[in-house]
């Protein structure tokens, strides 16, 4: 009888325990970046005074604010590891959102390790501008 019971106990467990993580699973995790402050770098290689731009290691959609002045329309991003290597690239539309420039992106950093990376977003037909950013 007593063992019935803690079976009984354990599978309940288990079971919430596999429907916690399958919810888990399916939700998004979204960060904001804000460039509007930040200087316009043209080029693949970003400023070294500019202190890094910081997102969580799960993070699977983006909400780009674009530097001051920046147009709607298409852009394109690449985030890039150490010598080239391109972690995560993609393109999105830009669309002016009370007076910001937004640009949202869905990507899946899921194999990411964390460290420095760099962040290059482009108007498409436009030279890359350059930040750094910090997966935690």
């Amino acid at each position: 009888m007593i063992f019935a019971v803690a079976a009984s106990v354990l599978i309940v467990i288990g079971l919430t325990t596999w429907i916690m993580r399958h919810q888990h699973s399916g939700t998004q995790m979204a960060a904001v970046i804000d460039l509007r402050d930040r200087a316009v770098t043209r080029g693949t290689e970003p400023p070294p005074s500019e202190p890094p731009l910081k997102i969580a290691h799960g993070v699977s959609h983006l909400d780009i604010y674009l530097p001051l002045g920046s147009s709607e329309g298409p852009y394109d991003i690449r985030i890039e590891a150490a010598k080239s290597q391109i972690l995560h690239s993609g393109a999105g539309i830009a669309q002016i959102m009370d007076g910001v420039t937004v640009l949202r992106i869905d990507m899946n950093l899921a194999s990411a390790v964390p460290g420095l990376y760099v962040l290059e977003i482009r108007k498409a037909g436009s030279e890359w501008s350059s930040y750094p950013m910090r997966i935690q």
